[in-house]
């Protein structure tokens, strides 16, 4: 398996949380992995950075694309559900996790052994995710 290919046009939110005006800490795509910074805007989520990069203050998915920082964009948050498209074609059952690429959601087996595995979604059928509660590193909470 390879890292999920979102077209961000086919980015929706079907249900459950969801931060709306939230600032962009810089630009990113509708359907990227994203985090909560350390001063409260949202970034591209990755593993094989910090555990702050990974999750540790929050996470969730764009909703919206951002073209640069500080512009305000929804983000939906652990527990929504959100459909990824069929662009991406997300396999039901199986979880994502956040990936080496800068927003990417990636298959387990893509990561490495340094990274941070975090799970961060799980497919529920009809291209439809929805976001896990909690960011978990290898079993061990993040916190």
């Amino acid at each position: 398996m390879t890292a999920l290919s979102i077209t961000t046009a086919q980015v929706l939110w079907v249900s459950g949380p969801i931060d709306k005006d939230q600032v962009a800490g810089e630009a990113f795509d509708a359907g990227d992995a994203v985090y909560r910074s350390a001063s409260g805007t949202w970034l591209k989520a990755q593993c094989d950075g910090t555990s702050i990069e990974a999750g540790l203050y929050g996470y969730g998915i764009a909703l919206g694309t951002a073209e640069a920082a500080n512009q305000r964009v929804s983000i939906a948050r652990p527990g929504a559900v959100v459909t990824l498209g069929a662009g991406a074609a997300p396999t039901t059952g199986v979880v994502y996790y956040v990936g080496n690429g800068a927003g990417d959601f990636d298959p387990v087996a893509d990561l490495g052994s340094s990274d941070f595995v975090v799970p961060i979604a799980l497919c529920i059928g009809s291209n439809n995710v929805v976001i896990l509660d909690h960011a978990f590193n290898a079993g061990a909470e993040l916190a």
